[in-house]
């Protein structure tokens, strides 16, 4: 077998395949589910939805040994043990709302059965689950040996990231300069066809270079949990190079922090060279993700920093999750709602007015809509209430079209 052959990941129906036969003599208070993505509409074929989707499960998965494979015709499973019919229940529902415009959500089976969801109890539904996975690997393979085909040879893929890989790459860190790999990004206020005004400006480190510095052949967002460990290490270098190279600089900015990092020993030297005239005017930026985690560590995070004088801004929202989240009940002072290039052609019609509406109810000083790489990323924003833009287009465009010095901040 040639050797590029050799390095291809296994397919997640194999994997899965593996996993439910090892379970033969364990099935007692295993429980599987199907998430049947694949029958949504067209709206909806799109793998960031299935990532958006599964957060849910993603917060399950650690506390009942639970396992999620994503399956090549974008179906979900979860595989859990002693898992709570509430939790799963509560999940399952999570996600009909989120799809509650799909006419699958209204659809049964021949059999009289839900649509969108099949739950298997593993220990007398074993052999049927079986079989629906053998089929389902047997399609994917034929899928892949289709799609080779039309290529001079297969794609080499990254090695998914591992607990001893991860290791390695955390002990790396520590000879690697994150100066070159840190990047800044300005948020902007665009009012009709007045000037971009700059608010402050996100420093972040770049994790594509970051991957091709010092992990070239290893996926490091492959585990959601593994790449969030390693998050935290960047979290302390960033503060660290911040600290070292003017961190007492004049300029608002905004660092997208973990909440665990914000109780250590390190935020607090952080803290303690930050000017007094920018506090209130310095953003930390935390996750969905990690917010919904450990709610209770980022309560006691979140007291913390709005006495301490910093703002706070959601990260990581889109257009699906942001009807899930209210802004000021959670505490905070800020929202980022991801543009993607197809945004549109995903949202539904209904989905429009509900989005300016949920803008305009918590203040379109509020919300910022990032990652603007065109121009219809701006317009569609400003027609939906927002008024804060962050991304290249703005940077390449409106910014490099004036001719007066840069503005400040």
């Amino acid at each position: 077998m040639p050797e590029i052959l050799k390095n291809r990941a296994p397919l997640q129906e194999a994997m899965l395949l593996d996993l439910i036969q090892r379970l033969d003599r364990l099935r007692a208070g295993r429980v599987a589910l199907c998430m049947h993505f694949s029958k949504l509409s067209s709206a909806y074929h799109r793998e960031s939805y299935i990532r958006i989707a599964s957060e849910s499960f993603t917060t399950l998965a650690s506390g009942f040994e639970g396992q999620i494979f994503y399956l090549s015709n974008k179906d979900l499973f979860f595989v859990a043990k002693d898992a709570t019919l509430t939790a799963l229940e509560a999940s399952v529902l999570r996600m009909r709302l989120l799809f509650s415009q799909d006419p699958l959500m209204d659809n049964l089976t021949s059999t009289g059965n839900d649509a969108f969801c099949t739950w298997y109890n593993i220990e007398k539904d074993y052999d049927v689950l079986l079989t629906h996975i053998g089929q389902a690997l047997k399609e994917a393979e034929s899928q892949r040996l289709k799609q080779e085909a039309l290529t001079d040879s297969p794609t080499l893929i990254r090695t998914p990231m591992r607990p001893e890989l991860l290791e390695k790459i955390d002990k790396s860190l520590d000879n690697v300069d994150i100066t070159n790999l840190v990047r800044r990004q300005t948020v902007y206020t665009l009012v009709d066809n007045v000037a971009p005004q700059p608010l402050f400006e996100e420093v972040f480190v770049s994790i594509d270079d970051l991957q091709k510095a010092i992990a070239p052949t290893i996926d490091i967002l492959s585990d959601t949990w593994l790449f969030r460990y390693l998050t935290q290490t960047l979290d302390r270098r960033l503060m660290l190079m911040l600290i070292r190279d003017g961190a007492a600089s004049s300029r608002p900015f905004s660092i997208n922090l973990n909440v665990a990092t914000i109780l250590t020993p390190e935020f607090a030297r952080f803290e303690a060279v930050i000017v007094p005239h920018l506090r209130g005017r310095l953003v930390i930026e935390l996750n969905k993700l990690d917010v919904l985690s450990d709610m209770g560590a980022f309560l006691f995070a979140r007291d913390y920093l709005h006495d301490h004088g910093f703002r706070l801004c959601l990260d990581g929202l889109t257009h699906h999750t942001l009807p899930f989240y209210n802004r000021a009940k959670m505490g905070f002072d800020l929202m980022k709602l991801y543009w993607t290039p197809n945004a549109l052609d995903d949202m539904l019609p209904s989905m429009i007015p509900e989005i300016r509406n949920i803008i305009m109810d918590t203040g379109q000083a509020h919300t910022i809509l990032c990652r603007c790489e065109d121009e219809r990323a701006i317009k569609t924003g400003q027609e939906i209430g927002i008024v804060m833009f962050q991304g290249r287009h703005i940077d390449r465009t409106l910014v490099s079209s004036r001719t007066t010095a840069p503005a400040r901040f």
